[in-house]
């Protein structure tokens, strides 16, 4: 239900940027729902939103490592956040992304609220050979996450 108040929100805040932008701009035309077809097309699909979380992954790690249980914490929630965007823009694809979740981000975010280094570190590796399990299964096989040797974030691993 949450999922669908956020489309609609957003599909009520594009049209509001079309019919405002629009103005200025030959780029966005037709009648508003074509115009909102358009708007549509143009939202990133998974291979866009895996970008983010990767990285979000990553710094979720770091952070853990050093400590920092609460940016763990946001990290994962934020992951959660950007999937949802993957599930509602590519729905054919929503049953094993919200598997996924199921299987892997809840045990994670167990790890994380018990603030156990051991027990998310474990965890945590096995969701990466999800995720590359995920990418084979789905026809992506070529691509393999790996941990970066340092934490991509800027923001402070450490509490």
């Amino acid at each position: 239900m949450l999922t669908l108040r956020k489309t609609l929100i957003t599909a009520g805040c594009l049209m509001a940027v079309a019919s405002f932008s629009h103005a200025g701009s030959d780029w966005l035309t037709g009648t508003p729902t074509e115009q909102l077809k358009t708007l549509a097309e143009l939202q990133p699909g998974v291979g866009t939103v895996m970008i983010e979380y990767s990285h979000r992954f990553a710094t979720m790690y770091y952070a853990a490592k050093g400590g920092n249980w609460g940016m763990a914490d946001y990290q994962l929630k934020e992951m959660r956040e950007i999937q949802e965007v993957g599930e509602t823009t590519r729905p054919a694809r929503a049953p094993m992304l919200k598997s996924f979740e199921s299987s892997y981000l809840d045990t994670l975010a167990a790890a994380i609220k018990v603030k156990d280094w051991k027990k998310f570190n474990t965890t945590f590796h096995a969701t990466l050979e999800g995720c590359n399990g995920c990418h084979t299964a789905n026809g992506f096989g070529f691509i393999k996450y790996e941990l970066p040797k340092s934490s991509p974030s800027p923001t402070s691993n450490k509490p």
